[in-house]
């Protein structure tokens, strides 16, 4: 029987969700506040502004989906991923990732 060893792509799967959740999150946030800051007529107003208001908000909806798509896609990956694999594949996912 072949030995099984902890799958090393794992762990760095859940360290690069720890990394980039709150810098998505933080990042969504920032340009959420900008957004409502904009939306308040105290930083611009007249019919140029409306149209910036309208491309910021698609912006906004467009950053906010693209990084729940990447965590989402994260996490998925992570639920995918074995614990144990054999040693041999362990030996090529260091390879293939750099681990």
């Amino acid at each position: 029987m072949t030995e099984m060893v902890p799958n090393p792509l794992l762990p760095a799967l859940q360290e690069t969700l720890r990394t980039i959740e709150p810098l998505i999150h933080d990042m969504q946030q920032a340009l959420v506040n900008r957004a409502k800051d904009f939306h308040s007529g105290r930083i611009w107003t007249g019919p140029v502004a409306k149209d910036f208001d309208g491309e910021l908000d698609r912006h906004t909806g467009r950053v906010r989906y693209a990084g729940d798509t990447i965590l989402n896609e994260l996490r998925l990956q992570i639920t995918r991923t074995a614990d144990m694999v054999t040693e041999k594949e362990a030996q090529r996912l260091i390879r293939q990732y750099d681990l």
